[in-house]
Parts: C-alpha cells; sequence; structure tokens
C-alpha cells in the first residue's frame, strides 16, 4: 500500500529540487566558463608550424569537455537508475547524482591543480 505525498512533502520536495538544481547551475558555470576561454585562447594562438602542440592542446580541450559534460550526465544517470529500482520518484535522486558528479568534477579539477604545481 502506498500512501499519497501531502501537499506540503511534494512543496518539500519540489524545494529540494530546484536548490540541487540552482547549486549544480552555480557549480557548472565557472567550470564551463573556463572551458570556453580555454579553447578560445588555442583557437587564438594556433601555431603555423607547430602541428602537434596544436593536436595536443585539442585532445586536452576534447577530454575536459568530456569531461564537463559526462561526469555530471553519468551522475545523474545513476541516481535515476537507483530510483527506478526502488520504486521511488526520480526527480530528487537524479538532482542529487547531478549534483554528486559536478561535485566530483571540481575535485578531480583540484587534485589536478594540486598535482600540476605540487
Amino acid at each position: 500500500m502506498t500512501q499519497n505525498p501531502t501537499t506540503a512533502e511534494r512543496r518539500r520536495t519540489r524545494r529540494r529540487l530546484v536548490v540541487f538544481l540552482a547549486m549544480t547551475a552555480a557549480l557548472l558555470l565557472p567550470l564551463a566558463a573556463g572551458l570556453w576561454f580555454a579553447a578560445e585562447s588555442a583557437v587564438r594562438t594556433l601555431s603555423g608550424s607547430d602541428w602537434q602542440g596544436n593536436h595536443a592542446t585539442k585532445l586536452a580541450l576534447q577530454r575536459a569537455a568530456l569531461l564537463l559534460v559526462g561526469l555530471p550526465s553519468a551522475g545523474a544517470a545513476c541516481g535515476w537508475i537507483t530510483a527506478s529500482l526502488r520504486g521511488r520518484d526520480a526527480g530528487v535522486p537524479t538532482a542529487t547524482g547531478l549534483l554528486v558528479g559536478t561535485v566530483g568534477l571540481w575535485v578531480i579539477g583540484i587534485v589536478d591543480l594540486f598535482a600540476t604545481f605540487g
């Protein structure tokens, strides 16, 4: 027997969903802007003779873009699958997975920064 959620519970769930999505957007925006500026800088400073350097830069930008899109998407997919397997509403778990994937991006970036300069 399943219980229908009350209006207050639905409002709380909706509020949590909006908060998680807003936090995710706030965390993804600087990463996306950084990738955009790095790509723009790479295009502006292409070398006419160093094709290996140009290719390495292109590959690094592709990997960064793949991580920026892939990790939060994988987190959202894991949250959705987990909620579906448990037979629950998938909204909040999907947003939670998206947020966890985004935080994972920040952790990877910070570890990479310390590994580069350390």
